[in-house]
């Protein structure tokens, strides 16, 4: 028991130092904001990039998992630094690991950490589902947007300019992006390359292909966008349709894998001490990983079968 208390202890003096490191870049920042007036821009760069914070960002950043989990905070919208990211990752898997093991088991603390892990990269998934969703929504209105401004016999990087000024985001967002990509010295292409890598959907790849295809070889754009337009609306209401119907299977895969969660601590609560006891045999390891596999397979499967591509 001396080890396990010293475990626990340890593990709360980390997870009480990120919260004290955490209240105090939040101070700092607080403090940094009251002084951003009275600084010039390099002078604040120079301050930004000094900061713990700062440096633990860039050295996570410097690695190959960091540059992707990057890109993909990048993507869903979510406004969060990436070292604010793995360090909430990381106290809450162990936070998550010191709270089961003493509930539970040992075994149960190892899966809990796997699980905060599991719902951090879920909500990153989500969010990044749900912004491509929103920026697919958007397309027949960047269609028409860009129809009328070809049609006013603007160029496509200027029509591109304005339709990022005209709609809202996340649509407005990306066109910008593109935008300043392309006042650094990219051409119109290798900017349309970057979007489709940061928005991946068919819709988009159909919309795109047909700007680049006009900036190559001309042709009759405006007609082309305006029945693009028209596609992209109707296929819309297709995916919302689709979305309802699905949404209801979503919903209940969800609440089985919580109760299923909840399902461990309530059989502890009836008869404490009884998931230790089992965790301590193999049968009982057996039993509890043949369940966890079944739940993660319909898991799976079902995500499979309800995630559709039209």
């Amino acid at each position: 028991m001396t080890w396990q208390f010293m475990a626990i202890l340890g593990g709360l003096a980390v997870v009480l130092v990120l919260a004290l490191w955490a209240l105090w870049e939040f101070v700092a920042s607080a403090e940094h904001k009251r002084l951003i007036a009275a600084r010039s821009a390099l002078t604040q760069a120079e301050y930004e990039a000094s900061t713990p914070m700062a440096r633990l960002e860039a050295a996570i950043h410097r690695t190959q998992w960091g540059a992707r989990l990057h890109r993909r905070i990048a993507r869903s919208g979510a406004d969060v630094r990436l070292s604010t990211f793995v360090l909430a990752l990381g106290g809450g898997s162990l936070l998550a690991v010191i709270v089961v093991w003493q509930v539970l088991a040992p075994f149960f603390g190892l899966l809990a950490a796997a699980g905060v892990a599991f719902l951090f990269f879920s909500y990153l998934n989500r969010a990044e589902a749900k912004r491509r969703e929103e920026f697919t929504a958007q397309l027949p209105d960047l269609a028409r947007v860009l129809g009328n401004a070809t049609s006013a016999g603007l160029a496509l990087p200027t029509a591109v300019a304005m339709a990022a000024e005209e709609l809202d985001g996340p649509a407005g967002e990306e066109l910008g992006r593109m935008v300043e990509s392309m006042k650094l010295g990219a051409s119109f292409e290798e900017a349309v390359g970057e979007l489709r890598e940061r928005m991946p959907s068919r819709e988009l790849g159909v919309l795109l292909s047909t700007l680049v295809v006009a900036s190559r070889s001309g042709g009759s754009l405006v007609t082309a966008l305006r029945n693009i337009s028209t596609t992209l609306e109707n296929r819309k209401e297709t995916r919302r349709e689709v979305q309802t119907i699905l949404s209801e299977t979503t919903s209940t895969v969800w609440a089985l894998g919580f109760m299923s969660v909840g399902a461990l601590f309530l059989i502890n609560a009836i008869e404490p001490g009884i998931m230790r006891v089992m965790t301590t045999s193999v049968a009982g390891i057996a039993v509890l990983l043949v369940v966890a596999a079944l739940f993660t397979i319909g898991f799976v499967l079902v995500s499979r079968i309800t995630k559709f591509e039209l």
